[in-house]
């Protein structure tokens, strides 16, 4: 990481700071304190703290220790901003509206109603912000991302408002047409591409069209690969295609917060086929579009 000023120069007093433990092992002697929230944030800073110490990065195990500290302490202490860090030019709309999501919940109450959930969500994006800086780790980044996802979704579902309505408006209710189901679009590759065949905006531009039919609309964009070559491969290459179709997506109007992108590689084929076997049908990204 290069993008922070006060942690660019490391002299020999950090590196001696380091073999010692470092921030990590000033935040680890302080004993949590605070808010429910504040609890939960020190213990997973801490921990990635640890993992990033493991791996020889100080430089991030420092940063956040010293989120745990502050926590501890009972500041606030916020989610990292996406725009402050050097991401890769075609991640910065996903991760700056995943925080969007964040914020939104943190501001709706979620670190009083839901503590645990919310602290979930705050230390997972700040680790898919971290490790998408470094952008060599796909497994990482994807661990740290579908975190912070499963945390969002969760907190989103437990805090969406309950509507209550007399007995006669349910009877007018029943007479309304029934709300719009969810459905996919599909897009097809080239062998070993992450570029969307020709043709493919006219279905793209069909699911963000589909997308206004819902008040709350979610879109899931999967990737998707033949067979040939290693799962960590096309684990790689179904996240690109994933991303591929989702910059064409927000180009067309859907919004960054509402996309959650998955890869699934050379999982859940299309057509079966065995090992190493090329497929046409099998290298695709199914856009699903539901909502309210």
């Amino acid at each position: 990481m290069k993008h922070t000023i006060k942690f660019a120069m490391i002299g020999a007093a950090s590196l001696v700071l380091a073999a010692c433990g470092g921030k990590l092992e000033q935040a680890e002697r302080l004993s949590p304190s605070g808010t429910e929230f504040q609890q939960a944030l020190y213990a997973g800073y801490i921990e990635l703290a640890k993992s990033e110490y493991q791996e020889g990065d100080y430089i991030d195990s420092d940063r956040f220790a010293e989120k745990a500290m502050a926590a501890t302490r009972g500041e606030q202490v916020d989610p990292y901003h996406p725009e402050e860090w050097k991401l890769p030019k075609d991640r910065e709309p996903v991760l700056a509206g995943a925080r969007e999501r964040l914020m939104a919940a943190l501001g709706a109450g979620a670190a009083e109603k839901l503590p645990l959930q919310a602290a979930k969500a705050q230390t997972s994006f700040d680790c898919w912000v971290q490790e998408q800086e470094e952008n060599f780790q796909p497994k990482d980044i994807a661990a740290c991302r579908d975190a912070f996802v499963l945390a969002i979704e969760e907190i989103e579902k437990a805090m969406a408002p309950v509507v209550v309505v007399e007995e006669k408006v349910v009877v007018i209710e029943k007479k309304k047409p029934m709300m719009m189901a969810p459905k996919s679009f599909e897009v097809n590759f080239d062998f070993d591409s992450a570029t969307p065949l020709p043709g493919s905006d006219a279905e793209i531009k069909a699911a963000a069209e589909y997308m206004k039919e819902f008040k709350d609309p979610q879109i899931t964009i999967a990737g998707y690969t033949d067979t040939v070559g290693s799962v960590e491969y096309n684990d790689k290459l179904g996240e690109r295609r994933a991303e591929a179709v989702a910059f064409m997506g927000m180009d067309m109007g859907m919004e960054p917060k509402r996309i959650i992108m998955r890869s699934y590689g050379k999982k859940d084929l299309k057509v079966q086929t065995a090992d190493g076997v090329k497929n046409a049908a099998n290298r695709r990204v199914v856009i699903t579009v539901e909502g309210k």
